[in-house]
């Protein structure tokens, strides 16, 4: 065998497999299948690249394969291995940040016996609006409602939401900035997978206080009290404090968290009950003075 195949970082070493193939003259390199672990064995130039991608029928992984004859050197040989580091590197923080994340939101949005499911796929309506749970180097989670069983998260990975070198070259300030842990996003997916983000803005409404609410905010406060009997307020206080919005769906927890971070505890505690409800405050109101005037001729 060659001396060189000694020289090469083989092995399986956090999910990156690197394998000698002498018959062929080559080696293969076979990774997860992520344009951030496997970027640096890509060329606009496929007909001088240094390695060219295999076709394969596992979607999951990314190989390619490198000819003996792009190792002619000891610096091409270094350069490959640097390549192999980068990408074992690469595949190890993205596990780590996946698993610290996963682990820290399921503790989060755990309740009622439900477990939390972490969905990667883009939504088949091709939108999606939501609270942003986690933004970090690879990935950025946003709620995705739920059911009686589970609270589901949708998990979007960085490089759909980054545009450029320079977003690219500051990932994890662009990210942070651009999708803060708390705030309420509106995402819409093209034919490519690619995303482009908005703030999501409800239409704005005015409530009988003369503070601003949205629609969405008022009726999801309204469920809120409905679910939770006269105690509610008291109740929503501590859901602010825990993030945990019981018996609610993504979104709508989004929306009271939303309406902590505009207004406040002080605010939700001169909020009168009935100042959700100004539509049906007006008819007794009405039925009162009715009953008033009937009350009045039949004593004349």
């Amino acid at each position: 065998m060659n001396s060189k195949f000694l020289k090469i970082q083989t092995g399986d070493k956090d999910g990156v497999i690197v394998t000698a193939d002498p018959d062929n003259q080559r080696y293969l390199v076979d990774m997860p299948n992520s344009y951030d672990i496997y970027w640096t064995f890509t060329s606009k130039d496929d007909q001088h690249a240094f390695a060219k991608r295999v076709e394969q029928p596992d979607i999951k992984r990314a190989i390619y394969e490198v000819p003996l004859e792009n190792l002619s050197s000891e610096e091409k040989i270094k350069n490959l291995n640097f390549k192999i580091s980068d990408a074992r590197n690469t595949s190890r923080e993205i596990t780590e940040e996946r698993e610290t994340m996963e682990s820290v939101i399921a503790f989060d949005r755990a309740h009622d016996n439900k477990t939390v499911a972490f969905i990667y796929k883009a939504p088949t309506k091709g939108f999606a609006v939501g609270e942003i749970l986690h933004s970090g180097k690879f990935f950025v989670a946003q709620t995705a409602g739920e059911n009686d069983e589970k609270v589901f998260i949708r998990v979007i990975h960085s490089t759909k939401l980054l545009q450029g070198k320079e977003e690219f070259a500051n990932r994890e300030e662009v990210l942070k900035a651009n999708f803060p842990v708390g705030s309420l996003k509106y995402f819409r997916y093209d034919a490519n997978g690619r995303i482009t983000a908005s703030d999501y803005q409800p239409k704005q409404v005015v409530t009988t206080e003369n503070a601003t609410l949205t629609t969405d905010q008022r009726d999801a406060l309204k469920l809120f009290s409905e679910k939770n009997g006269q105690a509610w307020k008291d109740k929503l206080n501590l859901a602010w404090s825990s993030g945990s919005y019981k018996g609610l769906d993504g979104s709508q927890s989004a929306l009271l968290q939303q309406v902590r971070n505009q207004f406040g505890p002080e605010w939700l505690v001169k909020l009168k009950t009935d100042d959700l409800y100004p539509e049906a405050v007006q008819q007794p109101t009405v039925a009162k003075a009715r009953t008033r005037a009937k009350a009045k001729a039949q004593a004349l």
